[in-house]
């Protein structure tokens, strides 16, 4: 029998985006970096010409990376703030001995806007208990703004926070600036991801699977849940996420409902289990991922029954996933929690969801049955989003999965693909 032809030219699904390498390298087009910074800026500002915002302060350190390609290790709030135009070159303040490696490194900022906000951050929080101290740095901070304002000329423009930090804003409105606070102007800019975000977020999204993987062969009886988070946490730097991951494992009687906290419980044979690789990071880009396994027993025919219909209710909900459809479109395909779990809406939230996905966990889109019926949100391509839904077995414990998405043109793309079916483990 004549077999068709397969030619050089076909493309598959799972293989038709670039995504060849992690690394960068002078004979493959990967993550552009330089044009991804140039695009994420210029986002920002048209979305800051639109809401007719002339420069804003960013104290959201996603925010500060989306525009400037700034990041530092935020161990305690206020480590780093940036003043962003809408036209000429931004002002940034970070962390005093990383400032001085930053002017080095960050290439693309002039070292003289690179500047030492320690010991000026208004929002650290040792200060807040010694009104004197905190007084000072307000005021340290405050001259510092009035003085990248000045340089920028804009002193009589309004400036606009993209959070409504009261130290920061009691600090400016005492030397007399005028200011707003708009959080939802960069937000709306970062919904929609370039070209080389998405490439982050395949990337993000291997690197997820891979954790997955090796997590179905080290977990065993006598390992904690605790373990195992900081087990996969583990996984995904070496494999080239940022020191940001925070993985967490539920089992047993924690994942019914989802505990969401990973504690000393160790793993028993029968038990239950699964995990989350979350906030594991790609040059900045956030993972949300979960699989279930079973602790060396195979599952019981209910624990698969539950995750088919876990599996069934992400799969109906992406089937209504394309451009100009909206989240009420996908969550209609959802239990309604007070027939099906016999709960209020808000003691099951986050049973089934999605959420936007970026430089931070969470943004547009989002979808839940508490308010997308009644609030839709409209879907756009370029979007990135993290879905997941829950189902109890009946036997006090539970199953969760989750998958992340790209909205194309014509629908949607998964960017997890490790199996969803539930793996006895340890694998061998």
């Amino acid at each position: 029998m004549a077999k068709e032809p397969i030619f050089y030219n076909q493309t598959y699904p799972l293989y038709a985006a670039r995504w060849p390498g992690m690394q960068m390298t002078d004979i493959h087009e990967r993550v552009n970096m330089e044009r991804m910074r140039k695009e994420r800026l210029e986002r920002a500002r048209a979305h800051m010409k639109e809401a007719g915002i002339s420069v804003m302060l960013l104290l959201n350190p996603a925010n500060v990376r989306y525009t400037t390609a700034f990041t530092t290790l935020a161990y305690t709030p206020g480590m780093s703030c940036a003043l962003v135009p809408v036209e000429g070159d931004s002002i940034i303040w970070g962390h005093g001995a990383c400032t001085t490696q930053d002017r080095r490194q960050v290439t693309w900022i002039k070292p003289e806007n690179m500047r030492y906000i320690a010991p000026k951050s208004v929002c650290t929080p040792s200060l807040l208990t010694h009104p004197a101290a905190l007084e000072f740095v307000q005021n340290e901070f405050a001259r510092d703004i009035t003085e990248g304002l000045r340089e920028l000329k804009m002193s009589k423009e309004v400036l606009t926070l993209d959070m409504g930090d009261a130290s920061a804003l009691k600090a400016l409105e005492r030397a007399g600036i005028k200011t707003a606070v708009r959080p939802e102007v960069l937000l709306k800019a970062q919904e929609v991801k370039t070209r080389d975000e998405i490439e982050c977020f395949r990337i993000v999204g291997a690197i997820a699977d891979i954790v997955h993987y090796e997590l179905s062969k080290y977990a065993e009886p006598g390992r904690s849940e605790r373990e195992l988070a900081g087990y996969m946490d583990f996984m995904a730097m070496k494999h080239g996420c940022e020191p940001t991951p925070h993985s967490f494992v539920a089992s047993g009687q924690h994942t019914w409902p989802n505990y969401r906290y990973s504690t000393d419980k160790i793993l028993r044979p029968g038990d239950i289990f699964f995990a989350d690789v979350i906030q594991a990071s790609w040059n900045g880009y956030k993972s949300c991922h979960y699989r279930t396994y079973s602790c060396v027993t195979p599952p019981s025919q209910a624990a698969k029954d539950a995750v088919k219909r876990c599996v069934d209710w992400i799969f109906a909900a992406l089937s209504e996933c394309k451009p100009g459809k909206t989240s009420a479109d996908m969550v209609k395909h959802w239990p309604d929690e007070r027939t099906y779990w016999g709960v209020e809406p808000e003691a099951a939230y986050g049973d089934c969801v999605f959420h936007g996905l970026g430089l931070q966990n969470y943004g547009a889109p989002y979808g839940s049955r508490k308010w997308s019926l009644q609030y839709p949100y409209e879907l756009k391509e370029g979007m990135i989003f993290a879905i997941e839904t829950q189902d109890g077995i009946g036997d006090g414990q539970g199953v969760r999965i989750e998958d992340i998405v790209a909205i194309t043109k014509t629908g949607y793309e998964l960017l997890t693909h490790i199996p969803r079916e539930i793996v006895t483990c340890p694998r061998r």
